[in-house]
């Protein structure tokens, strides 16, 4: 099984990573090779495969490899002993092969076909690659405190993220953007836009004023919340794309026990959306770019596999999947009440309440619709198991555990929003929070596991749009945190993502003392 210190990625990924390469000098690519490929190492290697060898040479020398693993196929066993050689010298009696070179960025050790030096060399003198990193936190203006996931983007473009629990977010702007506006948007808040151009500090504050609907302001097309309803889903055709699309999308998972990190991951999705009018076309998912990382003194002989994960953020559009309470059929079995009128992008939106009828049978979800008042889009949702029936969906959520454990749900809440976007609206968040008491039949005490999956799309392209091949897409049961994902030190680079909450950064100082990947432990 693939070790930390390997990291294979397809011909997309190799692209990502050249393109990576090039924000250094040349001067500075110079002196970093010139300082690690250049110190010793003493090493001995008997008959083991060229991508275990390489995974030896870099925990020796605290470095990690990047390769298309096609270009080290059917390489022969790898037999060398070294005492005190140059790492330079080793890589190069192992991969004799010239027509490949090595690369070293940041303890990062590319090895690739010479004939893509030129292009290398070509792109680092390109201004137009750079790119600007916009960071801030945005706040209520009046109390000063946090908006968490509001939404950032460019106005009028497909390229955007979402702030943390904490109002912090990240943004990665290519040149290309740099004269757009940024839009910062939150629910119940007035937009504020600011000039890319006009960004000259490395740290914003964004102070959002609530946003006062007044009566006047609104369409009031019928006050019966139900019939507003079945007005939404009769527009969903009309709402939603009706072509297929690709979006990117910036990904995390996490498990704590006692409220301790015990699993951190990181993904970057390419995810393949089919049409919102196609019944038979489902979305799927690939890795792009991932890290994982877990805090071995922490794990016990507790184990569990949860349904949920990428398969499930994909679930969460629950517009294309027409969960219960947007199901004609279903919506009998619900009672909805009119509980606000607030604003979104600086425009009225409906806020219905909905929650279960008694006595049902089944446990249903109760939760809170948010609905533009002007094309009745779903543009947000927020919805959970009633605190008195989440311990009947056990089953729903556990796919594998020890006969002698028993495991009780204490929480189960989602969200999702979506993204106008040239008139359609595009799936934008999703997030899952999930909470169980754990107990073995040996131990007095219970635990408490939680675990939480989260989605945020970054890019969304609408032209050429091919389904993915079936060899790459993510199976629907994976566990991502029991997977072989590609590890890359560098990681992000200039891929957009959602900013750790403190409490997830504290976690990953204290973890990164003994960082190992899954798949290690897995071997």
């Amino acid at each position: 099984m693939q070790s930390i210190s390997i990291h294979t990625l397809d011909k997309v990924q190799m692209k990502s990573i050249i393109l990576f390469l090039c924000f250094f000098t040349m001067s500075m690519i110079s002196l970093a090779q010139n300082k690690d490929l250049n110190q010793k190492i003493s090493i001995s290697l008997k008959e083991i495969s060229l991508e275990k060898a390489l995974d030896s040479i870099a925990q020796k020398t605290n470095t990690y490899f990047t390769y298309d693993t096609r270009i080290l196929l059917n390489k022969p066993l790898v037999n060398i002993e070294v005492s005190d050689a140059v790492l330079d010298d080793v890589l190069r009696q192992i991969i004799p092969d010239t027509t490949l070179n090595f690369q070293l960025i940041n303890k990062q050790i590319i090895i690739y076909p010479t004939k893509q030096e030129d292009d290398l060399v070509q792109k680092v003198l390109k201004p137009q690659l750079q790119f600007k990193k916009i960071k801030g936190r945005i706040v209520n203006k009046k109390n000063r405190k946090a908006l968490s996931y509001a939404s950032i983007g460019i106005r009028g473009k497909t390229i955007g993220t979402i702030s943390n629990i904490e109002g912090e977010f990240l943004l990665n702007i290519q040149s290309d953007n740099f004269n757009d506006t940024l839009v910062f948007s939150f629910i119940g808040f007035k937009n504020t836009e600011i000039p890319i151009s006009q960004i000259t500090t490395d740290k914003l504050k964004i102070e959002l004023r609530k946003d006062f609907i007044s009566l006047q302001e609104v369409v009031i097309r019928n006050t019966d919340p139900l019939a507003l309803l079945k007005s939404a889903i009769s527009n969903f055709s009309q709402n939603y794309p009706e072509q297929p699309s690709l979006l990117t999308a910036f990904y995390r998972e996490s498990v704590s026990k006692n409220r301790n990190y015990m699993i951190y991951l990181e993904s970057i999705l390419d995810i393949y959306k089919s049409s919102y009018q196609s019944t038979n076309r489902l979305d799927m998912a690939k890795v792009f770019q991932s890290r994982k990382i877990y805090d071995s003194n922490r794990l016990d002989t507790v184990s569990l596999r949860l349904r949920g994960g990428v398969e499930g953020c994909l679930q969460l559009d629950i517009v294309k999947n027409k969960i219960d309470f947007l199901n004609p059929e279903n919506l009998h079995n619900y009672y909805f009440h009119l509980e606000d009128i607030s604003s979104y992008n600086n425009h009225p939106v409906y806020i219905i309440h909905f929650q279960p009828k008694a006595n049902l049978q089944y446990p249903l979800m109760q939760g809170d619709l948010y609905i533009d008042t002007r094309s009745l889009a779903i543009i947000r949702s927020e919805f959970s198991y009633p605190l008195t029936r989440v311990g009947e969906t056990r089953h729903r959520f556990i796919v594998q555990k020890s006969s002698k454990t028993r495991v009780r749900p204490l929480k189960i809440e989602y969200m999702v929003s979506y993204k106008n976007i040239n008139g359609k609206y595009y799936l934008n968040h999703t997030k899952g929070n999930l909470k169980f008491k754990v107990r073995h039949k040996r131990k007095f005490f219970a635990k408490t596991f939680e675990t939480s999956f989260e989605m945020a799309v970054t890019q969304v392209d609408t032209n050429n749009i091919e389904r993915f091949k079936y060899r790459d897409r993510i199976r629907p049961n994976t566990v991502m945190s029991r997977s072989k994902l590609p590890y890359d030190a560098s990681f992000w680079g200039t891929q957009n993502y959602i900013e750790p909450e403190e409490s997830i950064q504290q976690a990953l100082k204290r973890i990164n003392a003994n960082l190992q990947q899954v798949a290690k432990k897995e071997d």
